[in-house]
């Protein structure tokens, strides 16, 4: 149930960590595991599919389907689509109710960034992956963002990973924080 922030500049290697947890992207070697069972081991040369794994991931530019709609992008990441249900619960928790028939075009960047985050959420993941996504709101927009990610957080219980050049942003919302420069962890 943790949050841990990825902190670094551009080109440190944040946003490959989130795809290599993802399965989007193959690692040269190492280890990634959940709750003691490997999703990837190059010693072994084990490696789960993205689908098997059960990630919840939340693109920096949120990647909706510009021709669904909000219920549409978020039953489109369940497994069960017709449990319209899990939709309605899912937009309750991230404060969207009554957008259900919008188009993302029709939502400002903030509410675009809650569908994302409810579609996430829809796989019912085992960790929620968030690569930076604030960095396309306004400062205003990004405040409130940030206190609805601190009560989601506790209605969920999931390891989070955030990723984010801002320290002060990766102070206000992680447990923990890994510093990354060159693909290495610093600090």
């Amino acid at each position: 149930g943790q949050l841990l922030a990825l902190v670094g500049p551009s080109g440190a290697g944040k946003s490959t960590v989130l795809r290599c947890i993802a399965g989007l992207h193959k690692a040269t070697k190492g280890q990634i595991c959940s709750k003691g069972k490997d999703w990837f081991n190059s010693k072994k040369r084990y490696n789960l599919t993205p689908q098997q794994r059960r990630v919840g991931f939340v693109f920096q530019h949120y990647a909706l389907f510009p021709h669904l709609t909000v219920t549409q992008n978020i039953q489109l990441a369940n497994s069960d689509s017709s449990d319209d249900r899990n939709a309605e619960n899912l937009l309750k928790k991230v404060h969207l109710e009554g957008l259900e028939l919008r188009y993302p075009k029709k939502l400002s960047g903030g509410q675009q960034q809650r569908v994302a985050v409810a579609r996430a959420l829809a796989r019912r993941p085992k960790v929620l992956l968030l690569d930076e996504p604030f960095s396309a709101v306004d400062q205003v927009t990004r405040r409130k963002l940030y206190r609805e990610l601190l009560s989601l957080r506790k209605l969920l219980a999931m390891p989070i990973i955030l990723v984010t050049h801002d320290l002060e942003e990766s102070a206000l919302l992680a447990d923990r924080i890994a510093l990354l420069h060159k693909g290495e962890i610093l600090q």
